[in-house]
């Protein structure tokens, strides 16, 4: 069985489809060792097993949300687009969402995935409540308001237990108009960076890096009485009046309502309609999420080899994320930048990996942890503040080794 992407075969001896709460306790408790496959959309081994793999997906399909604390008691195997689809009918919606519906929540959590918006931190950030099971097959609740350990558990790598339910922080729901600038130019992006990224409730920039081309802005703004009147032309580009793809040449029609129609948040915040499939899997993805205080820089180094990187990618993206608290967080401590690739699958990729993480590496870049990345375990440890501290909870709370597997062993090897 291979991933989405087709680029890692699954090395499982089993894999073992969980109905109820009760087997999965009984089968966690007497593995030798297992991690939880969701939707395959990783781009590494950090879901693989050479022991027992599980899908949680038949776990449960209920949702319960609390209205007087704004808070949705939510299945971690559960897709977000059902998870959207549930709560918006019942007048609530989650703060952002990630480019596509098909990820699971706790799948999406646990590698630290996000939007965009330069007040919208990781979709980590919304969880408040955590319903998991341990390596001895006992049931375990930990929550914000209870424990200082709780920033360590959330973005976890599946490698502290199996999650079964997460609380997650709601709001009322909102509606979003979706506005593209095309023909916009690295270099002013560089020169404007946060006109252009605080200008909406979420922006993208996507671009092929190529020398002398242009790119798209896209901007989700909240529709409210504060939305601007937009020019139709905008730094070196114009508004678009018809739909784009963030890969110019691509059928548009996958991506979500665009030229400003109102829609309900999630119609709007993802890149691509819940029940679209915006690509085939013929592709591999690297992302790395830096301080925003160096993006000039970062982008003056990227535009330097824009060209090699031109020739491998399909489309890049540049998304902006909020400072948060949770240890292996992309954006922890940091306001943030996150610089994504889309690229073209290539046995040369590996050797030109190393090219993008010297310059994305530096002043401490850290890889989303879902993604392709060659950063190594001494780099790693020392870009998050509490990595040792993480360590610390492996040690306590999986003694047994139960969960790790070799991408745990490759990063963390203090425990």
């Amino acid at each position: 069985m291979k991933n989405w992407a087709g680029n890692l075969t699954f090395s499982a001896k089993e894999c073992i489809e969980i109905d109820s709460t009760s087997e999965l306790q009984s089968i966690v408790s007497k593995a030798s060792g297992i991690k939880v496959l969701a939707t395959g959309h990783s781009f590494n081994d950090i879901a693989d097993t050479a022991q027992t793999q599980i899908s949680i997906k038949n776990l449960s399909n209920e949702i319960e949300i609390d209205a007087t604390n704004k808070v949705a008691l939510v299945p971690a195997g559960m897709q977000y687009a059902d998870v959207c689809r549930y709560i918006e009918k019942k007048g609530w919606a989650l703060f952002n969402t990630a480019s596509l519906g098909e990820i699971t929540v706790a799948g999406a959590v646990l590698t630290g995935t996000h939007g965009s918006g330069s007040g919208n931190p990781v979709l980590s950030d919304c969880v408040d409540g955590i319903e998991m099971v341990l390596a001895s097959g006992d049931l375990y609740s930990i929550a914000r308001e209870d424990s200082e350990e709780f920033p360590g558990f959330v973005v976890s790598l599946g490698a502290l237990g199996v999650f079964t339910r997460l609380r997650l922080k709601i709001v009322e729901s909102f509606s979003i108009r979706q506005f593209v600038y095309e023909n916009i130019g690295i270099q002013s992006i560089a020169e404007n960076f946060d006109a252009v990224f605080d200008k909406a409730y979420s922006v993208s920039y996507f671009s092929n890096w190529k020398k002398n081309t242009t790119g798209q802005i896209w901007m989700k703004f909240l529709d409210d009485n504060n939305l601007p009147q937009l020019p139709t032309v905008w730094l070196d580009g114009n508004i678009a009046n018809a739909k784009q793809h963030p890969v110019k040449v691509n059928d548009p029609s996958p991506c979500t309502d665009q030229m400003g129609t109102s829609g309900k948040w999630l119609y709007r915040l993802p890149h691509f309609k819940l029940d679209s499939s915006p690509a085939s899997g013929d592709e591999v993805q690297t992302e790395y999420l830096v301080d925003r205080s160096h993006v000039s820089e970062y982008i003056a180094e990227l535009s330097n080899i824009g060209d090699e990187i031109a020739d491998r990618v399909y489309a890049t993206e540049i998304r902006t994320i909020q400072s948060d608290d949770l240890w292996l967080s992309g954006a922890y401590g940091r306001q943030t930048v996150g610089f994504h690739f889309t690229w073209k699958k290539s046995e040369s990729l590996a050797n030109f990996l190393p090219k993008i993480e010297e310059i994305l590496g530096k002043h401490a870049g850290r890889p989303h942890w879902g993604k392709l990345f060659s950063t190594s375990q001494e780099e790693l440890a020392g870009r998050y503040p509490k990595y040792s501290s993480f360590e610390e909870l492996l040690k306590k709370y999986d003694p047994s080794k139960k969960f790790r597997n070799s991408f745990i062993n490759r990063y963390f090897i203090n425990y």
